[in-house]
């Protein structure tokens, strides 16, 4: 037993266990108490709830005389009541005696009364109230436990006093779980407060090391890593990680506990009264502590909330050996204990106990929270790491123990959104085999009592819950839709999307038919989007034949009543555009240019829909690839542009912006026309339109670096004469580099269009000025030679000094190579500790 209860309540080093002080005047009330009882044997039993500083009597001098004795030989030196009697004793407690490291202290009882309480100002005041009512509960369950030893001693025998005082004990514990319960709920839920979360913390595991306090085993009782002195941190570990193997020996061993038969009966005829323990945190009390974890701010709050549920786990086990009469170290004296009692429910107290503390599904869901999102470099290993353990605790334990089920959909939702790049081949498959695990859970008809069976007090885990009694799932599955739309390219990724798309429909079907549905889904056009995106970026023709029947049941969608749309969301000027971009995929120009044609009408027709320039703007962008080199290019240009600027006069979010200029320009650049001046003078007068916009010559907030390569393109193509074509070229050149737009494109164009010396004259040899390219939003070059730079670039720099630049770039690599094995060295090591 000794070597199974010395692994006591692991802490990490946040959170120091408050040392549980008996104050002086604490055991003067005591005193008080009882021998005002003994004066009044005859009085009725009084409530828990009754103070036992307050209980009124004779005063006997002689018995005051010796329960000063028994005080004084109980407590030790430090008890000095040879002055004090009980009449004129009042209780005046400090707050160095009473709730060390609580925020909220209680006031001197003595002082002015006239005087304002000083309340904390860093919680509300309902967590300020629990503290105070806390630190009340803590003071009278010190004083029903004196006042019950002293008069334990052989020379009070008396055994309706000593009963009653051990009822009382009982009572002032019950309330104290009570009251730390309560402040660890409110304290808890203060938002944005670190400060209020650690004071949780500290609370559950001060609450904890009361709880194994208790008991009367010398091996349980002695401390081995809580220590006692808030200076003393020897033993205190840095951080507890979850182990896998230990963890999952330590549960297989605590449900063999409780399934064991449990025949220990009493069988001393002598009254004796059982051994009180303060009852342990409930499952929902460590709910209340994680989900604090899980929103806030707190640093490392991952590996906080693994410390927990190792405690949990560990307080569990404690309770189940040190009640199984199995064990070799079992005495008799144990089925005299408060924990052998049963409940309401005909259940021994311990074993409830046990399976409160017994980590659950919204446990670990919640610690899974903790890392999603984190900045910690194994928190995807410490996530499938939770899952393991989650997995073996749910098939050890259900159903035998309440809130542990497999594949919980707490658990995965969390696990799903934790998810961060879906380029990383084991989280992509991850993300596929838990939405699969969840859809099968949401819209299978067995799991439908599933919330029935969950506490009365919902967990708020998930991201948010549309309607009562529902999970609401759509953040898991859009998240995957959200990282496989970052693949955009990547063979399947569109594929894939699409299913899960339907599987959100599946969920849906399942909710209108069944109404016992435990899920609840919002299919919001985010998710159609991010598909469409997909689409646009595929090389594959059947994917535009999709991307336009997705965009078509969307159209449909918006000519039924909101009831029979079946969850398909209205489309937005964002689907539209992407549908209409999808189109460049298509070889057929023609059928391409007619199909946009019918979108545009589509977009045109919805009267939930503003007509916006995007669409406009992609369709001109579909024009200018379908109809590359094709003299028709410049007319439809001309003629969509007019048509924007009629259509602005009663749509102004359909107004020619200053990238639907610079399309119009690119389309003039695009197209072989023969009448070379009416496309140049169109396009200047376009491009002047833009160069109006600007606030000075360096500014650059309505031209573009395409802007002027394709003014630049268009004056290469359309003016005959060689030495103006010239001129113009490098007065475009000049005015980008001016204002910061000079791309690798512009610069390419530009040496093409000069001879070799003067483009050294002009652009010179070397890295370019920053300046020229602060403004680049295409591809950038950064060397006169249009490259980004590479081996020997930097040592070749004019400018520069290159002295000792080789030796320094060695040291450079070596160090990073060092800083790299060190690493995983680390992470090595961590694991074989774990």
């Amino acid at each position: 037993m000794a070597s199974l209860a010395a692994r006591h309540v692991l802490k990490p080093q946040s959170v120091r266990c408050a040392q549980s002080v008996m104050c002086r005047e604490s055991c003067l009330a005591s005193s008080s108490s009882l021998m005002a009882h003994t004066a009044q044997q005859s009085r009725p039993m009084v409530t828990s709830s009754t103070h036992f500083g307050s209980l009124q009597g004779g005063y006997d001098t002689s018995l005051h005389a010796s329960y000063t004795s028994k005080l004084q030989s109980f407590g030790g030196s430090w008890f000095h009541l040879s002055t004090v009697s009980p009449s004129e004793y009042t209780d005046s407690r400090t707050p160095d005696d009473l709730d060390e490291g609580i925020p909220f202290r209680r006031s001197n009882t003595n002082a002015d009364p006239n005087k304002q309480l000083k309340k904390s100002t860093l919680f509300d005041d309902r967590a300020d109230a629990k503290l105070a009512a806390l630190s009340t509960a803590k003071h009278e369950a010190d004083v029903a436990k004196a006042a019950f030893l002293v008069h334990s001693q052989p020379e009070q025998s008396d055994a309706s006093v000593s009963e009653e005082l051990h009822f009382r004990w009982n009572q002032s514990e019950q309330q104290l779980a009570h009251a730390y319960s309560q402040a660890i709920k409110y304290t808890s839920r203060v938002l944005n407060n670190q400060e209020a979360t650690a004071t949780a913390e500290k609370l559950m595991y001060e609450w904890m090391a009361r709880f194994t306090d208790s008991f009367d085993d010398g091996s349980i009782t002695k401390k081995r890593n809580i220590q006692r002195n808030a200076d003393e941190f020897s033993d205190v570990q840095d951080t507890v990680y979850v182990n896998k193997k230990r963890m999952v020996r330590t549960i297989h061993k605590v449900v063999a506990k409780l399934s064991s038969e449990d025949s220990s009966i009493n069988e001393d005829d002598t009254l004796n009264l059982p051994t009180i323990h303060i009852p342990p945190p409930s499952s929902k009390d460590y709910i209340n502590l994680l989900r604090a974890y899980s929103i806030s701010k707190a640093r490392r709050k991952g590996q906080q909330s693994e410390a927990l549920i190792v405690n949990m786990l560990e307080l569990a086990r404690i309770t189940s050996f040190y009640y199984n009469v199995d064990h070799p170290k079992w005495t008799q004296d144990r089925v005299n204990d408060f924990g052998m009692e049963c409940d309401n429910n005909g259940v021994k107290k311990w074993i409830s106990w046990t399976k409160e503390n017994v980590p659950n599904s919204k446990a670990f869901a919640l610690a899974i929270k903790c890392y999603a999102g984190s900045t910690h470099n194994e928190s995807f290993e410490r996530i499938l790491l939770l899952n393991h353990v989650h997995n073996e605790f749910s098939q050890s334990c259900h159903p035998l123990i309440p809130g542990i089920y497999n594949d919980d959909p707490y658990v995965l939702f969390h696990s799903i959104k934790s998810l961060r790049n879906f380029q990383v081949e084991d989280e992509r498959n991850k993300g596929e085999e838990w939405l699969r695990k969840l859809h099968r859970f949401v819209t299978s008809g067995e799991n439908a009592g599933y919330l029935q069976e969950e506490a009365s007090e919902s967990d708020t885990a998930h991201a948010s819950t549309a309607e009562p009694n529902k999970i609401d799932v759509t953040a898991a599955y859009t998240t995957n839709i959200r990282l496989l739309a970052r693949l955009r390219g990547v063979k399947g990724a569109a594929t894939d999307a699409r299913k899960v798309l339907e599987r959100m429909h599946g969920v849906y079907d399942v909710i209108e038919k069944e109404e016992g549905s435990i899920a609840s889904i919002d299919i919001r056009e985010n998710a159609y989007n991010l598909l469409l995106g997909l689409y646009r970026d595929s090389k594959s023709v059947e994917d535009v034949r999709r991307a336009i029947e997705l965009i078509e049941r969307m159209v449909d969608a918006g000519t039924k009543p909101a009831k029979d749309r079946k969850g398909v969301p209205l489309p937005t000027d964002q689907s539209f555009e992407y549908a209409i971009l999808a189109l460049a995929n298509i070889s057929d120009a023609e059928a391409a240019i007619q199909e946009a044609d019918k979108l545009i009408q589509m977009m045109e027709e919805q009267e939930h829909l503003e007509r916006s320039i995007v669409v406009y703007n992609a369709y001109l962008k579909l024009c200018a690839k379908q109809m590359f080199g094709k003299a028709e290019l410049y007319e439809k240009a001309l003629e969509t542009l007019g048509r924007l600027k009629e259509m602005s006069k009663q749509h102004t979010a359909a107004s020619p912006s200053s990238e639907t200029l610079s399309l119009v320009i690119k389309s003039c650049s695009l197209a072989e026309r023969t009448d070379h001046e009416s496309v140049l003078a169109t396009a200047s007068n376009l491009f002047d339109q833009l160069v109006a916009k600007e606030a000075d010559e360096k500014s650059a907030e309505a031209l573009t670096d395409g802007c002027y390569y394709h003014m630049m393109r268009c004056v290469n193509t359309h003016v005959i004469d060689e030495v103006e074509r010239k001129d113009k070229i490098e007065d475009l050149f000049s005015e980008a580099c001016q204002r910061g737009l000079c791309s690798n494109s512009i610069l390419t164009l530009f040496r093409n269009a000069v001879s070799e010396e003067d483009y050294i004259l002009t652009v010179g040899k070397g890295r370019l000025a920053d300046s020229w390219v602060a403004n680049v939003t295409g591809p950038k070059a950064l060397y006169t030679d249009g490259s980004k730079g590479g081996a020997g670039k930097n040592a070749r720099r004019h400018g520069k000094s290159t002295s000792d630049w080789a030796k320094n770039q060695k040291l450079k690599d070596s160090q990073r190579v060092a800083s790299k094995e060190a690493k995983r060295a680390k992470k090595f090591f961590k694991k074989i500790k774990n």
